[in-house]
């Protein structure tokens, strides 16, 4: 009969609470708990889409799988951070990817810098382009059986699978939605904007993403003009269709009671260069302080589109010189 889950706490971990606690404690967010067995069965090159107990027995070692299952977990968020751009977990626009990843990392712990950059490209490539030709479950257990020891072939073997990136496969986020965590392209959208590099408007000072968002969650995408009440008519001049999107979002700690993102940039009372860091151009700026709302979001739209256009293009690999050959037979 095989084990059961084991569920107490253990600092040396011995339980799957124990090593929810180790990876929680790297300001990269917290696995739900469910992802816990897939992510074991993945390192140990078991098949991950099914039950936990199918897969593991009495026969295994608990204590050695999920030391394995740690490391490996931990090299994938260093990857996701360092590599990817990815600074929290709840960023990260496909989820079901973190087993793969997990597999990889167990299998070639320390990657060269050209298999991390197309390992990179395939995730990003799979997040915004891959219609999923194959049901969810079969492409997992197909992408996980050409993981091997060779780490430049698992890694041409995973681009192989989902392609280059489509011509102006950009263009489905020309219109960005609103920031937040609820779906693929709001991930991205936040990823892009957070690859901006936010800065405090008070001090100026680089933001944080992973602790922010551990404490706000997307509550750190705060709105610059509060959008409109269900019901209620926009505010004149307030380019209400744009208030919903990131056009009228910054990332940024909740201010203190009586301050206002809007009231800060209207004002100037905000370091010259963190204006930037939250897209925003000197026209805007204009716009913004001659009370001109509509015209503000709308710049500071534009400027996102494009902005957003270059960071999927540099993400997915859409501008490499060469193309990665296909895996040999």
């Amino acid at each position: 009969m095989a084990p059961p889950l084991p569920g107490r706490p253990d600092t040396s971990c011995q339980s799957l609470e124990a090593l929810a606690e180790q990876l929680s404690a790297r300001d990269f967010g917290r696995l739900e708990d469910d992802a816990l067995p897939s992510l074991l069965l993945a390192v140990h090159g078991r098949d991950f889409t099914r039950d936990f107990r199918e897969e593991f027995g009495t026969e295994d070692d608990w204590a050695q799988a999920l030391g394995r299952t740690a490391r490996a977990v931990r090299g994938a968020f260093d990857f996701l951070r360092q590599d990817a751009g990815i600074p929290h977990l709840s960023l990260l626009p496909r989820p079901e990817v973190l087993p793969l990843l997990s597999r990889f990392f167990h299998l070639h712990p320390q990657p060269g810098p050209d298999s991390r950059a197309r390992l990179s490209y395939w995730l990003w490539r799979r997040a915004l382009f891959d219609t999923e030709r194959s049901p969810p479950d079969a492409e997992a257990r197909a992408s996980l059986a050409v993981l091997t020891t060779d780490a430049d072939a698992s890694v041409r073997a995973l681009l192989h699978r989902v392609g280059p990136p489509p011509p102006r496969g950009w263009e489905r986020y020309s219109q960005p939605g609103m920031a937040g965590l609820a779906s693929v392209a709001d991930r991205v959208e936040a990823n892009a904007l957070l690859a901006l590099r936010p800065r405090h408007l008070l001090t100026g000072a680089l933001l944080e993403p992973g602790p922010l968002l551990e404490i706000q969650g997307a509550v750190a995408f705060l709105p610059v003009f509060p959008p409109p009440l269900s019901g209620l008519p926009p505010a004149p001049g307030s380019g209400s269709a744009l208030q919903l999107t990131l056009a009228n979002q910054f990332f940024h700690p909740v201010l203190a009671p009586g301050r206002s993102l809007l009231g800060l940039v209207r004002a100037g009372a905000v370091p010259p260069a963190v204006f930037p860091s939250h897209a925003l151009s000197p026209d805007a700026l204009a716009a913004l302080r001659q009370g001109d709302g509509a015209d503000f979001l709308a710049r500071r739209r534009d400027a996102l589109v494009a902005h957003i256009r270059a960071f999927i293009q540099a993400r997915t690999g859409a501008d490499a010189e060469e193309e990665v050959p296909p895996p040999e037979e």
